[in-house]
């Protein structure tokens, strides 16, 4: 059962410009994050939200920030209603042996500059930390710029050695790999993770990138948190769940690249160009 908690706006939003909505706090036993959020090939947004989906989990919590992208989103299935970007926050209860209490984020966007993916991966870290997280996974692609023959890798980096194990039973490639960064939450929350002593893995699913959406490197990242925590999922349905997240990402990068080329835009040419604009905004 989850205990029921109000949501209390207390001014942090505009104090820190990210705040957390609470809708209830779950009551979990030794939980594991799995984050998946917005990145190359959109692998690890796609495995969270199909674990999400699959599992049938409950969302507790969402995840605001004035560093998301400034639109909001307008929903033509409901005439028209809008809503902000946001990061969601969902928690699935273990049912069966082997199995683990699982909290998985998933997002529109991520912080479009350097200072807010720190301020949510702190505030991301603070959620889990407070419901008993000690274990975090973070999702994502490992671009190589070309085609991928046969079945996907997945590629890891870790806090710690001693995190490596359990995923290199599973074949997941720790060493000798070409990861010399991680760029975003995806790594910047396993540093925050880590100061608060905890474990941590990043998996990254082998993608060429040229892919709005890799189905294969999305199912094989897939495949080895389905053989850790005995999931039992049915992977028959990536390719077409993949196919109806397409369309939506494709508009939220083209929408993310005018707002970051708006920003970078010299004044000068910024203000000619506003004289022109047929939009209300």
């Amino acid at each position: 059962m989850a205990e029921k908690i109000k949501d209390v706006y207390d001014g942090t939003f505009r104090e820190h410009g990210t705040f957390i909505r609470w809708l209830k706090k779950p009551k979990l036993k030794d939980p594991v994050f799995i984050q998946g959020l917005p990145g190359i090939g959109y692998v690890g947004r796609n495995a969270a939200g199909y674990l999400v989906d699959e599992l049938g989990a409950e969302k507790f919590a969402e995840l605001y920030s004035y560093h998301f992208p400034h639109v909001v989103l307008v929903d033509p299935e409901r005439k028209g209603v809008i809503r902000e970007i946001k990061n969601e926050f969902f928690y699935w209860k273990a049912r069966k042996k082997g199995q683990r209490d699982l909290i998985i984020l998933i997002g529109d966007a991520q912080s479009m500059d350097p200072k807010g993916h720190y301020l949510i991966a702190e505030k991301i870290v603070d959620v889990v930390e407070s419901l008993g997280v000690k274990e975090v996974i973070t999702l994502g692609g490992f671009g190589t710029g070309e085609l991928i023959e046969g079945e996907p890798k997945v590629y890891g980096a870790a806090i710690s050695e001693g995190d490596m194990k359990p995923f290199e039973k599973l074949g997941v490639q720790f060493k000798d790999t070409a990861i010399g960064q991680i760029i975003g939450g995806a790594g910047l929350v396993l540093a925050v993770a880590k100061h608060r002593g905890m474990k941590g893995v990043c998996l990254m699913g082998e993608t060429s990138g040229m892919l709005v959406s890799d189905p294969k490197a999305t199912e094989a990242v897939l495949k080895v948190l389905d053989k850790l925590y005995n999931l039992g999922l049915d992977f028959s349905k990536i390719e077409e769940r993949v196919k109806e997240l397409d369309k939506i990402i494709k508009k939220m990068e083209t929408l993310q690249e005018q707002l970051l080329a708006s920003l970078l835009q010299p004044k000068k040419e910024k203000k000619e160009e506003e004289k022109d604009l047929q939009y209300i905004g």
